[in-house]
């Protein structure tokens, strides 16, 4: 945490939420001792006493728990936050900062401390219309997700009509500070949608056990029904100095907090009410915590288990408001979105789907003024683990496929509006799962039959950093990428490789034919004179592919050529080839295939990180592969706050836009790159602060002069603007 005050770290004491449910008081020791406790958990190098001078500097002057919200949450918002007019916004210096706490404490409340110290002149404003107008709905009427105000975004934001997000998924999208009204207001309806997402879920029960017990979903029933009760208890209590609307709306809440910082700072000795609301917000920021991706959980598994929590599935069920809230405050922050959804198996489900969809946009548009944005739907297929036993990889997946290919195409040519909506498509979770050449035949068929516009989730997520360029490689080249097509991520071309070794350690564990295949496909990129510059590895390569070819399929003596051809023809429709008997006739296809070399294939194998290709050579794979991209005119979607979550990052210092940014700068040929936002929700992030992200990065960590960083910017949203997927050609 960059915060110096440990008040950042309020909403996570799991120790004081545990005393409090049973039954015990909490002092202002006991918050002091356990968010030091927090602090070194999410610090664990920092000596001690560092943290124990960072914990007395943070409680300076507290001297009652009701001091911990009307000085300590105070003060952290004013450390954040400043004023202009009416408006709110985050100091641009502190952005990315920002981002890390409203993982930890959601936003609504900051934002409300400030309001208290900074505008409230009379309690009795905050019941008022005319302050809900001048100050809740401009900083907190659809989304508390609030940016920095940087003049020169500002413009382009005006000029452009807001900006275009070009990667979102539709689900995963609710910010915590509305899911948790829906969660007070429809408890039980909430919590059988857990319940149903836990069977069965290896990633759902993780998630719950991972933060506090507490967050099962029986036990979180019962905290729920608390902060309920917490709630009425609060409420009724304010109204004794103020009368305050109880309903469950953005409005009433942030009223709450308001009116509670003014209650404590009236009556400072009122324990009951301070920890009520200290027992209140601890299971907010419980809650927040399965919400929003927090800094620690780095990977993309850790990203699965936001999205099968079914936290958010109610909430979620209705678009509208998530529409408004990615619009902004004022409704401006969007040109057009590219809404990603997962098609059925059927189009009765598919038309049922995009109606909501559509009914939900068009309640955007109903509020927006003269300028209206625009939704365009990708549909994108889902990469699932293999688990039949059987002669032909991904099975039941394959078939599966097919199905809803044949269902998109005769959705497209039935002339209807949903049909025409969905302007590209995709495949999308997690890369262990599923590789590309899966889709190579749906994908295939799909262009045939009219659809124009692809892109591929690859290079996210990878064992090495090698194999996340061969998913890229693979992406490509068995998916047959053309000009204006996109690849959503490609972290794996920008990531720095010492990055990358700082964050793994000199060894990795990988399965041995995945690793075996990264390295057929440095050596394919070596002989097509693609990457020139390493081809003094190539004896290396060819004995290490023989040594690891031989494990794997020990019965047999593949020479590395054929390995490669094999490897190449994946991408054919695999059932075809087994139907007609072709398969049998491509041996290490067919081997690759069979279910005993299959878990052969499978062994996982220690390896040194660096063992034939060092951080130079493996930096010349990426710029290859970015040359190729460049060529091809292949685009790439970057995701600032998701690529750092869920990359090998510690932080934005060292988001790998800056490499691609720099690369382009010395001359090498990088590819158009453009914005999305991922999952808005689960990263609490919209397309606007992206944006901001981008630019704050490269002038308060990277050192741009202002009008460069700025330059960047506009290329990135001339690039969205003309790589877009339009349904004009449909």
């Amino acid at each position: 945490m960059k915060s110096n005050s440990h008040i950042s770290y309020l909403l996570i004491d799991h120790l004081s939420l545990s005393s409090y449910q049973e039954g015990e008081d909490v002092t202002l020791d006991d918050i002091e001792r356990r968010l030091r406790i927090v602090a070194r958990e999410h610090n664990h190098v920092i000596p001690h006493h560092y943290l124990r001078l960072v914990s007395e500097s943070s409680f300076r002057g507290i001297t009652k728990v009701s001091q911990v919200f009307t000085e300590g949450l105070i003060q952290l918002a004013n450390d954040f936050l400043e004023r202009r007019n009416n408006r709110i916004y985050v100091k641009i210096e502190k952005f990315n900062a920002w981002q890390e706490q409203i993982a930890y404490i959601p936003p609504m409340l900051l934002i409300s401390a400030y309001i208290f110290k900074n505008v409230i002149s009379s309690i009795t404003d905050i019941v008022s219309d005319s302050f809900y107008n001048q100050y809740i709905a401009p900083n907190l009427g659809n989304t508390s997700l609030i940016p920095p105000y940087i003049s020169q975004l500002e413009e382009l934001k005006k000029e452009n009509n807001g900006f275009n997000d070009l990667h979102i998924h539709l689900n995963g999208t609710m910010e915590t500070d509305s899911v948790w009204l829906d969660i007070l207001h429809y408890p039980e309806r909430v919590i059988h949608n857990m319940e149903e997402s836990a069977k069965g879920n290896k990633l759902a029960t993780e998630q719950y056990e991972q933060f506090d017990n507490w967050t099962r979903p029986d036990k979180l029933k019962h905290l729920i029904t608390q902060a309920i009760n917490l709630r009425e208890f609060l409420f009724s209590e304010i109204s004794k100095v103020v009368p305050v609307n109880e309903a469950f709306t953005r409005q009433a809440e942030s009223s709450l907090y308001i009116s509670v910082l003014h209650y404590l700072s009236i009556y400072p000795d009122n324990n009951e009410v301070a920890s009520s609301f200290y027992h209140y917000l601890l299971i907010l920021g419980l809650v927040n915590q399965m919400l929003v991706q927090q800094p620690q959980c780095f990977g993309f598994e850790q990203f699965q288990q936001y999205t099968s929590n079914g936290l958010r599935e109610f909430s979620e069920q209705e678009y509208e408001k998530r529409f408004l809230q990615l619009a902004g405050n004022q409704l401006d922050n969007l040109k057009i979105v590219e809404g990603r959804f997962s098609p059925k198996v059927t189009n009765e489900k598919n038309n049922e789907l995009i109606d909501k969809i559509r009914k939900g946009w068009f309640g955007l548009n109903r509020n927006q003024d003269s300028n209206k944005s625009e939704l365009r739907l990708i549909a994108h297929f889902i990469k699932k683990a293999d688990n039949q036993k059987c002669d032909i990889r991904f099975r039941k997946l394959r078939f599966k496929n097919e199905k809803i290919c044949k269902k998109l195409i005769s959705l497209r040519n039935s002339g209807c509006k949903n049909g025409k909506a969905i302007v590209g498509i995709d495949a999308a979770a997690s890369e262990f799962d599923t590789p590309p050449e899966v889709f190579a035949p749906v994908f295939k068929r799909l262009r045939e039959n009219g659809f124009q516009h692809f892109t591929y989730h690859a290079g996210e997520d990878f064992y090495h950093l090698l194999g996340g360029l061969r998913a890229i490689y693979e992406a490509i080249t068995f998916l047959n990428l053309q000009r204006g097509d996109r690849i959503g991520h490609a972290t794996a071309t920008g990531v720095d490789p010492e990055t990358w070794k700082h964050n793994i350690g000199n060894e990795v564990v990988v399965p041995i034919g995945a690793y075996m295949d990264d390295l057929l496909f440095v050596y394919n990129l070596i002989n097509n004179n693609e990457c020139k510059a390493l081809e003094s590895l190539m004896p290396r390569l060819y004995m290490r592919i023989t040594e690891l070819s031989r494990e794997i399929y020990p019965d047999d003596e593949f020479q590395v050529y054929d390995l490669i051809d094999a490897w190449k023809r994946r991408q054919e429709d695999i059932l075809e080839l087994d139907a007609s008997g072709e398969l049998t006739k491509i041996r290490p296809l067919m081997r690759y295939h069979q279910k005993e070399y299959v878990e052969k294939y499978k062994k996982e194998i220690k390896i040194k990180i660096f063992e034939i290709l060092d951080e130079k050579a493996l930096k010349e794979v990426q710029l290859a592969l970015l040359k190729l991209m460049h060529h091809k005119e292949i685009v790439i979607e970057t995701l600032p706050t998701s690529n750092v979550l869920i990359g090998y990052h510690n932080s934005f210092n060292t988001y790998h836009l800056v490499n691609w940014i720099r690369w382009e700068m010395e001359g090498k040929p990088i590819p158009p790159i453009v914005l999305g936002t991922d999952d808005a929700g689960i990263f609490a992030t919209n397309i606007y602060n992206e944006y901001c992200h981008v630019f704050t990065l490269l002038v308060y960590e990277y050192n741009f002069c202002i009008n460069d960083a700025l330059e960047v910017i506009k290329k990135i949203n001339r690039n969205a603007n003309t790589y877009t997927f339009s349904s004009d050609d449909l």
